[in-house]
């Protein structure tokens, strides 16, 4: 098991010489103590490290940045120099090779056994974290989920939330296909390799190395600091975050929290010859719609003129093939903020000109624009127009026997200005011809005057509205924090635009806690790859970049806050 970052520093030694290591070890803690020490005293007398944290780049415009110089000191480059890279490699790694699989079908925490791994992960964490777990106060959740309170000596200034989950998708299959096992935790070269090393253990560990790090430095918050991981985000969270949102509601009140950052966004991309961090400041509505077609079963040998599966497969298709759903932007929309950004900060020789158009233009013709942003990629087609996928089906269990059920289910997930009712109007329309031209009851309803041959019945389940929009620009002192945080760790010229989720996060549980949500994995493009499939694997500099961003984000976070914040 890894030593604590803090406690030992990683110092290639050889023989005979642990003495000499020890006092370097010593020295170099001090080191980082002290440039540390440095940078926290700036922030004292100024309040942040930046000459004028409130000046902007790009006035009142939708995209404006703070204007942002170096950091005064860098202590975490100092900490990089020092080989501690190695030593949170060794950390994640450690924590990727506990599998904390998350099934759709678990059981109670007591009496399922493929709850143990949690357990271990919860040994782990308090062994390669003393100095977090001496400080925090820690409440479990759920069974396995964490929630640690770094109290402010502030009672004005409302906390600051972090959070994460330590499960993970099952890696059962596949496995010859690895190029190492998927819970081997392997450090090769450059790379981390393993289930959850990017999704999202490493947001976790990141977390809680930043934290480790200020409090071996000495440093105390104003701002209480919270810590949630979920134990079952990746089945939604029906233990984990459902219950961390009701605990800390009832602790903190209704928009209790200043700031919660989650997994998600898309890190940072190079864009139109730009750097860009794409925080999601908003998800996407959810609706399973589950379509069964009951009819009289009998022998293949004498099939009526339509089955069961045939019905179903023509609605199917007809859901499929429908446009109900098309590309939609608002002004309100993040979208329309990202594309602000990109028009104002981007390369103007590379921006299109219907960007630069819509943009500079006193009427843009909004349907046009999300129709042309649509048509870029079939991703960012999914952030502003609902989906509909038919992802389960099944029928039939005999190849001589009419199946006389057959069910599918269509997943959708819904922009963000719709909503599951308007989505449920559609799918109801879609599957009523159907119904009428084949003589089918619908739930239970004749359409047509004929004698019916059947039923199709609809169940709507896990419905949940589309997210609130997180504010998301400079006038929110949110958002310029956030955005002051990603400069101080990837650079000066990297813009902060606004983006949205076409998937959910546990933050679907924490829209009451606070107004301020943002959804960021601090990753660039190409070093965090295959999420939830084959080698997944992060690069060991962009985990040490994200603790930098965490630090970061912890320290800008403790200046004051305007009104809004408070």
């Amino acid at each position: 098991m890894p030593k604590p970052l803090w406690n030992e520093i990683y110092i290639p030694q050889a023989q005979g010489s642990a003495n000499k290591a020890t006092s370097a070890r010593k020295a170099l803690l001090s080191l980082v103590s002290v440039a540390l020490t440095i940078k926290l005293l700036f922030f004292t007398a100024y309040g942040t490290i930046w000459e004028n944290p409130r000046e902007v780049i790009g006035g009142g415009s939708v995209c404006a940045q703070p204007r942002t110089g170096s950091p005064f000191s860098d202590s975490l480059y100092l900490a990089h120099s020092l080989n501690l890279s190695h030593e949170s490699a060794v950390r994640l790694a450690g924590a990727v090779k506990i599998p904390t699989m998350s099934f759709d079908d678990m059981g109670p925490v007591n009496e399922d056994r493929r709850w143990e791994p949690f357990k271990v992960m919860h040994s782990y964490l308090r062994s390669t974290f003393p100095k977090l777990h001496a400080e925090l106060d820690l409440t479990i959740i759920g069974g396995y989920s964490l929630v640690y309170t770094w109290p402010g000596s502030s009672s004005l200034a409302k906390p600051l939330m972090l959070t994460g989950h330590i499960d993970v998708v099952p890696s059962l299959t596949s496995l010859e296909r690895w190029t190492y096992p998927p819970f081997s935790g392997t450090i090769d070269g450059d790379w981390i390799y393993g289930r959850g090393s990017g999704d999202c253990k490493n947001n976790v560990i990141g977390i809680m190395t930043a934290v480790e790090y200020l409090i071996a430095s000495g440093w105390k918050p104003k701002r209480t600091i919270i810590l949630a991981f979920g134990q079952d985000e990746e089945i939604s969270g029906p233990r984990g975050a459902t219950n961390i949102g009701k605990y800390l509601q009832g602790k903190y009140g209704m928009y209790g929290i200043a700031m919660i950052l989650d997994e998600g966004g898309m890190g940072l991309e190079t864009l139109y010859g730009r750097e860009f961090a794409l925080p999601g400041i908003a998800e996407k509505g959810y609706l399973n719609v589950e379509i069964q077609v009951d009819m009289l079963g009998g022998h293949s040998s004498i099939p009526p003129s339509h089955t069961s599966i045939g019905i179903l497969s023509k609605i199917v298709s007809a859901i499929e093939d429908a446009p109900v759903f098309q590309p939609h932007i608002e002004r309100s929309s993040p979208i329309w903020g990202y594309l602000s950004c990109i028009a104002q900060h981007g390369d103007s020789a590379s921006v299109p000109s219907w960007i630069k158009n819509a943009i500079e233009g006193l009427d843009p013709d909004l349907d046009s624009v999300a129709r042309k942003f649509a048509e870029t990629s079939i991703g960012n087609r999914y952030l502003v127009q609902t989906s509909k996928a038919a992802t389960i089906f099944h029928a039939g269990i005999k190849s001589n026997a009419l199946a006389e059920s057959a069910r599918v289910l269509f997943n959708s997930r819904i922009d963000l200005f719709s909503s599951p009712a308007i989505v449920r109007h559609e799918y109801h329309k879609l599957i009523q011809p159907i119904a009428e031209k084949y003589s089918l009851l619908l739930e239970g309803v004749s359409p047509s005057p004929s004698q019916s041959i059947g039923n199709i019945t609809i169940e709507w389940n896990s419905a949940h509205e589309p997210s609130p929009i997180s504010p998301f620009t400079i006038a929110s002192d949110a958002w310029r924090i956030f955005s002051q945080s990603v400069q101080a760790s990837f650079g000066p010229d990297v813009i902060t635009a606004p983006s949205a989720m076409t998937g959910n996060t546990d933050t679907r549980f924490y829209w009451n806690l606070s107004k301020n949500i943002y959804r960021w994995s601090p990753t660039r493009t190409g070093t965090k790859l295959n999420i939830h499939t084959v080698d997944e694997k992060i690069k060991i500099k962009t985990h040490v970049e994200g603790i930098k961003f965490y630090t970061e984000l912890i320290l800008q976070s403790d200046e004051e806050w305007g009104s809004d914040m408070e």
